[in-house]
């Protein structure tokens, strides 16, 4: 990056709420960070960071987003853990000193990001209290919502856990304002989503849609806003 005016530009092109974040995270950051970020993008499905991998490199969400992924036994994927408004991804272990990243972090659509060492990262925010204040403050709310939500999963059976994810899927892509919303994962995406097999993922669609609480078309889940506001409020009644 060759100066903080062309940072700023860079950051003018996020999403508004990504973008005043931002902005204000780099308000005092000096010209030789600047100089020493990259930008990259990564394709869906392509890894950020990889668990277990050297921790490097600190990555800053421009557009797109991630979501943190776990392997279980079976070699299964399970992603646990949506980082839409968690903006800066690599920097856990900064913090705490940790030498391999704990997760691993893909993307799930086209992203850009802006690429720093973790050295340079940690140098800057030690003598940054505005740019230190805001990340604490993001990273704070994250753990306290994903502390929330995994009680929440915890008694939760798969039609219970896939209303959740579809009213929240809903709600990230259109507000809580849309008359028709087509969900774009499939079957095994859903799986992977909320920790159930696909059998019983298409199980739980089937009576999800039965309650009529969706609708599918094409083999694709379709919402209307009414069917988003009675699954925001789901509890299985079997």
């Amino acid at each position: 990056m060759e100066s903080k005016q062309q940072l700023l530009e860079t950051i003018e092109k996020a999403e508004p709420q990504r973008r005043e974040y931002l902005k204000s995270m780099f308000q005092y950051v000096p010209d030789a960070i600047v100089k020493a970020m990259s930008c990259k993008t990564f394709q869906k499905e392509e890894y950020l960071i990889r668990a277990g991998y050297d921790c490097t490199t600190v990555y800053i969400i421009l557009s797109g987003n991630v979501a943190g992924l776990d392997y279980q036994k079976q070699g299964k994927a399970y992603y646990f853990m949506d980082f839409a408004k968690m903006y800066v991804v690599g920097d856990f272990e900064v913090f705490g000193d940790i030498p391999q990243y704990g997760v691993s972090i893909c993307a799930t659509q086209h992203c850009s990001v802006l690429t720093l060492s973790g050295a340079c990262y940690l140098a800057w925010v030690r003598h940054d209290e505005n740019a230190l204040f805001l990340r604490i403050k993001n990273i704070m709310s994250m753990l306290i919502f994903e502390a929330k939500n995994e009680r929440e999963l915890i008694f939760m059976n798969c039609k219970e856990r896939l209303a959740k994810y579809l009213a929240e899927a809903y709600e990230h892509k259109h507000g809580q304002s849309c008359e028709r919303y087509k969900v774009d994962k499939t079957q095994p995406e859903l799986s992977d989503r909320i920790g159930y097999n696909v059998r019983s993922v298409q199980r739980s669609i089937a009576a999800l849609e039965k309650e009529r609480l969706v609708s599918v078309e094409n083999g694709k889940i379709v919402l209307t806003q009414e069917q988003y506001l009675k699954l925001k409020q789901y509890e299985d009644p079997s």
